[in-house]
C-alpha cells in the first residue's frame, strides 16, 4: 500500500508561496536581456564604444555606420545588474573634425526592467545625441 502525503493549512500556503517565489526569482536570475547599440551618426562616421558591469568587460568595439553590438546577459539576485558605456566619434559637422566623448549608463535593472524594455534594449546614437527606445513598446528618447 502506498502512502499519499497531503500538506493542508498554512503549511500549504506556505510551501505554495515558496514555490511561486522560487520559480519568479528563477526567471530574473536565468532570464536573458539583450542591449543593441547602433550607429547611426552619418556614413562614413565609425563610432567607437567601450561597455562594462562590475563582472564584464565587453571590449572596445569600432562600429560603422549603421551597424551595430549587441550583448546577452542575465540580471542578477540582487537587481543590481548595470552596464556602462564610454563612446566617441568625430563630429561629422565640424570643419576640425572635433572629437565628442559620452558615458551613459546602457542597462539598468531599475530603470529599464521595471520601466521600460526588460529584455530588449536598444541604443541609437546619432549626431545629436544617444537616443534610448524599444521598436514596438516606446518610441526612441533622446537621453543625451
Amino acid at each position: 500500500m502506498s502512502k499519499s502525503i497531503l500538506v493542508s493549512g498554512s503549511a500549504g500556503i506556505f510551501l505554495f508561496t515558496l514555490l511561486t517565489l522560487s520559480l519568479f526569482c528563477a526567471h530574473l536570475v536565468d532570464g536573458k536581456q539583450t542591449v543593441t547599440v547602433e550607429n547611426d551618426i552619418a556614413p562614413n562616421v565609425p563610432l567607437t564604444i567601450h561597455c562594462w558591469s562590475s563582472e564584464d568587460d565587453l571590449g572596445e568595439h569600432t562600429l560603422y555606420y549603421k551597424q551595430t553590438f549587441l550583448w546577452r546577459f542575465g540580471i542578477n539576485f540582487w537587481r543590481s545588474t548595470k552596464f556602462v558605456c564610454d563612446a566617441s566619434w568625430n563630429d561629422p559637422g565640424k570643419d576640425d573634425q572635433s572629437k565628442i566623448f559620452v558615458h551613459f549608463t546602457a542597462y539598468s535593472v531599475q530603470r529599464d526592467w521595471e520601466k521600460h524594455c526588460r529584455n530588449d534594449c536598444t541604443w541609437s546614437i546619432r549626431r545629436d545625441g544617444g537616443y534610448y527606445g524599444y521598436v514596438g513598446r516606446f518610441p526612441f528618447v533622446k537621453m543625451f
